[in-house]
């Protein structure tokens, strides 16, 4: 870091966490609590929620933005990208809104980025503790064979290419936000893809994972449109990319 300064210091000023929310009312105060005492710079990119999850992110005094080019967690992922560049600070944090990310887990994937040793931190779910039934075998077995795939089509070995918490470089925002396209929940395996096929550098962190507060979004439907996504980055050329 160029700055003298303690991590918490760092993170107050320079660093900023982004949440995509979608109808996490039941989630969002208790992960905005945990926030807090870390960052404070923390921004709700909200999908047009129809229960209380803006008037609760604004009651203890998170910066409200509603996402801008359609519905989906990668519409909202993209916005909050583009809030980012339009501010100062240098690194993006982002995780989920429904409970399962643990703020605190941050910290690491930050200090990371902060000395250059990577581009792009990821939280690897699978290296980390996770509560009891808080991923299904579906979603442990799909995750495991999307992330051997990936390693072996980009290179490396990653263990949770779909993980909710990412860390980003000034630099790695500016380079891949122009080339994302992604919508929904694909955003993950775009963000990578992208990141890999630009040259930059990701680096895995444990992290822990909890039970989700409220119903999942991520329907049968939706993990089929993954899969397709899934296919079409492992077999574009890194031109296409």
């Amino acid at each position: 870091m160029k700055e003298k300064t303690t991590s918490r210091q760092y993170f107050n000023s320079r660093v900023m966490l982004i949440v995509p929310t979608l109808n996490e009312e039941e989630a969002i105060r208790a992960l905005l609590d945990e926030a807090s005492s870390l960052f404070s710079r923390v921004v709700i990119v909200d999908g047009y929620s129809s229960d209380r999850t803006r008037e609760i992110a604004e009651s203890v005094g998170a910066t409200v933005i509603l996402q801008e080019l359609g519905p989906g967690k990668g519409c909202g992922v993209r916005t909050g990208m583009k809030f980012f560049l339009s501010q100062e600070a240098d690194i993006l944090c982002i995780i989920d809104g429904d409970g399962t990310n643990i703020p605190h887990d941050l910290v690491p994937m930050v200090e990371i980025v902060g000395r250059n040793e990577a581009d792009i931190a990821m939280g690897s779910r699978m290296k980390g503790m996770r509560d009891s039934k808080s991923m299904n075998f579906i979603t442990l077995a799909s995750n495991r064979i999307v992330s051997y795939l990936f390693s072996a089509r980009f290179g490396g070995n990653f263990t949770d290419i779909q993980t909710g918490y990412w860390a980003f470089s000034r630099s790695a925002i500016e380079r891949i936000v122009p080339n994302l396209c992604s919508t929904r929940f694909e955003i993950e395996l775009e963000i990578f893809s992208k990141a890999r096929a630009h040259g930059l550098i990701l680096k895995e962190v444990p992290v822990r994972f909890r039970r989700r507060v409220g119903q999942t979004k991520f329907t049968f439907l939706l993990r089929m449109r993954n899969l397709y996504f899934v296919f079409k980055y492992i077999l574009s050329s890194r031109s296409s990319l």
